[in-house]
């Protein structure tokens, strides 16, 4: 953000903003201009190539994980690539009162400049950047991909590129692009990945992982693909080995960048990119299948744990206790503080994205049509949330205007916590609510203590406010 040139515009990374009645989105564009980059074979390999290595760039300094969308040529060739989109799924945390427009506009203004070692911008100009297609070694590399594995089109789209100096064919059927660079080169681009610094774990499926903030994880058959057609190509003295999803792009070992579209391959001077969900979707779904495992280990074993609750407690740090409960509660897809703290009465509302089944308190009238991606019979619902602790019970006067409260919210749920139990008055207020068409439910004491001993490792993280002991046969 301090660099003179932050906020200016580095093509071909082109950071855009669109604005409507939802809000703000920003993304990346990536297009070259047929003066710099044309040569007899087009520019569907420059924008294949720009848009992944400004996206490991962007991924590797923890700015953003993107999907990437291709823009099809005016001829109508599926295969070809007018334009590369960027779509910032995951964009980093940074806490320099920038917004996020202009800390993407320095992030890429950065990716620029380190990529100048790998690109050597200055060279890119007409007639200069010339394409030759299926020229000398492209042959030889497409024999090699196709003898790897099962698509056997790579020759489809093959040739080498002078400047910059590549060799490059895709496999449309696969959709998996390889590039063959210097060794200097992919040397360069490592250097410019150095950030990088991931954690994982593997699941049976997919290995999850963490770097940078963001979160992808990455299937184990996308990884067997992308090592195969790595180990097809450099299969001489520049072969590297596997070390796992962990590797450093500064290690001799081949290393794995994950975005939300793709998995990005990197050997010796071969980049292998296999189109693949492999972002925050799919690590979520990961996580949710640990905590189920988490939860039926703990329901057994935490089984006879005793909770201990002070009379008096730190109320921010109870809510935030039902906020870490509520985000492994099954359907709940996503919780967000929706308002600061209330100043009639010290609490915080929650807003939150649930799969309600049709049996909760809905008919299948009341649901309307189904949601894409919920499972039937279900409907996702917008729930207002409110925590209330007051001893011996919460009744009906501490929970007022419950309706006004979803309707502001543009919400059509209602949950309650009431610690460590709500009044009768007040339980029959909710079923009524429900019956006049707004959904609601409650947890008391004992659910919060039922869920606790699924998740007895939040217990360390709230040690202060409760105590657990295990209690003796």
């Amino acid at each position: 953000m301090a660099q003179p040139c932050a906020q200016e515009r580095h093509d071909p990374f082109v950071i855009g903003e669109e604005t409507s009645e939802r809000g703000s989105m920003v993304f990346g564009y990536v297009r070259t201009s047929s003066h710099q980059l044309d040569g007899c074979g087009g520019r569907t390999d420059v924008h294949d190539v720009f848009s992944l290595l400004w996206a490991c760039a962007m991924r590797a300094l923890g700015a953003a994980s993107s999907s990437l969308f291709s823009e099809g040529g005016f001829a109508g060739i599926e295969e070809e690539i007018y334009a590369r989109w960027l779509v910032f799924e995951q964009i980093g945390e940074f806490n320099d009162g920038s917004t996020a427009t202009q800390r993407l506009l320095a992030h890429a203004a950065h990716a620029f400049h380190v990529l100048d070692d790998v690109l050597g911008w200055e060279r890119i100009k007409y007639p200069e950047a010339t394409w030759n297609d299926q020229h000398g070694e492209a042959d030889g590399v497409v024999e090699l991909l196709n003898a790897a594995g099962d698509a056997k089109d790579f020759g489809e789209m093959a040739g080498r590129r002078e400047c910059p100096d590549w060799l490059y064919a895709k496999s449309h059927k696969a959709r998996i692009s390889v590039v063959v660079f210097p060794v200097a080169s992919m040397f360069a681009f490592r250097g410019a990945l150095l950030a990088y610094s991931p954690s994982s774990t593997e699941g049976r499926v997919r290995t999850s992982l963490v770097a940078g903030g963001l979160k992808n994880a990455i299937s184990k058959k996308v990884v067997s693909t992308g090592l195969k057609y790595i180990r097809a190509i450099e299969n001489d003295e520049y072969q590297l080995p596997w070390r796992g999803l962990d590797t450093s792009p500064l290690d001799p070992a081949i290393v794995a960048i994950p975005l939300e579209s793709h998995c990005v391959f990197l050997g010796a001077q071969t980049l292998v990119a296999v189109e693949s969900e492999c972002g925050l979707r799919q690590f979520e779904a990961e996580r949710t299948k640990f905590l189920e495992r988490r939860a039926k280990e703990n329901a057994v074993f935490a089984a006879d744990y005793l909770f201990h609750w002070p009379h008096k407690f730190d109320g921010s740090k109870f809510e935030d206790l039902i906020y870490a409960l509520l985000e492994r509660e099954p359907g709940v897809m996503w919780i967000r503080q929706a308002s600061p703290t209330n100043e009639r009465d010290g609490g915080r509302d929650f807003i939150a994205r649930w799969v309600v089944p049709f049996g909760d308190g809905l008919s299948a009238a009341e649901t309307g049509s189904l949601e894409t991606g919920v499972p039937t019979p279900a409907k996702a619902l917008s729930v207002v949330v409110q925590v209330k602790a007051i001893n011996p019970s919460v009744g009906k006067s501490k929970v007022q205007d419950i309706r006004d409260t979803v309707e502001r919210h543009e919400a059509n749920g209602y949950f309650l916590i009431a610690f460590p139990q709500p009044a009768n008055s007040l339980v029959e207020h909710l079923v009524a609510l429900g019956k006049r068409g707004v959904w609601t439910n409650w947890w008391d004491r004992a659910q919060i203590e039922t869920r606790l001993r699924k998740h007895v490792d939040l217990l360390a993280r709230f040690s202060d406010l409760v105590k657990v002991e295990d209690r003796q046969p």
